[in-house]
């Protein structure tokens, strides 16, 4: 792991050995030690890694603290940043290298934001949302969205809003959706976490992530034909 700066913006950097690369958001509570150590899991993996810091190096206390700095990111900062993860890992990956975005919350909703206006192959959105769900018109790759059937804000609103529109503009969606899960289950140590529901999210996570390692001609147009 090592810090990298790229057009204003830091961001820690994990290296892996396949030619995947992911641009990693983190949760309100900012690039805390959660963040990282999703980001060492999937290094260890083998994948690229990216973890943007939206907050500029600051760590939420408390949920109050957590929404006050999650207000303060506008629509502009979360695509430059991810631009920036985006690039760093394009120039050690290759041109044609799939990249793509990745997020937990918060997190989720702008790595799905992400994966609708940039050059990204796929996107992991884990209980995230966006505020126009019309804006995946212009997804390039297919999603795995997770959700727990307790979450009474984001569950919703994904049946509702995003489904519909991923129907209506012909993207990818798999959807996985958790029985007695709450909202951030993943999160160790937060209220609604949900052990098993994690580490079954998470092996799907892995297998969906894993596809992308076949670069040749062939594996590329079959993901082209998914997305």
């Amino acid at each position: 792991m090592q810090d990298v700066s790229e057009g204003g913006w830091n961001y820690r950097l994990f290296e892996g050995k396949l030619k995947v690369g992911i641009v990693l958001v983190h949760e309100f509570m900012g690039q805390d030690d959660y963040a990282r150590r999703v980001g060492r899991d999937l290094s260890d993996q083998g994948f690229w890694v990216t973890l943007v810091d939206l907050f500029r190096g600051k760590l939420a206390r408390d949920r109050d603290e957590a929404h006050f700095l999650t207000q303060q990111v506008q629509r502009n900062d979360v695509l430059e940043c991810m631009s920036g993860g985006l690039k760093i890992l394009r120039e050690r990956l290759g041109p044609g290298a799939p990249i793509g975005s990745m997020g937990f919350c918060m997190g989720g909703g702008f790595a799905l934001l992400a994966a609708c206006n940039l050059d990204l192959f796929f996107c992991v959105d884990y209980y995230g949302m966006i505020q126009d769900a019309q804006e995946t018109r212009t997804l390039k790759g297919p999603v795995i969205l997770i959700l727990g059937s307790e979450d009474k804000r984001v569950t919703p609103w994904a049946i509702q809003q995003l489904l519909p529109a991923m129907v209506v503009h012909q993207k990818r969606i798999d959807v996985h959706l958790y029985p007695n899960a709450a909202h951030a289950f993943h999160r160790p140590g937060w209220e609604g976490h949900s052990p098993l529901s994690a580490a079954d999210a998470w092996q799907k996570t892995l297998a969906f992530l894993h596809r992308f390692h076949d670069q040749s001609p062939k594996g590329s147009d079959h993901w082209a034909t998914l997305g």
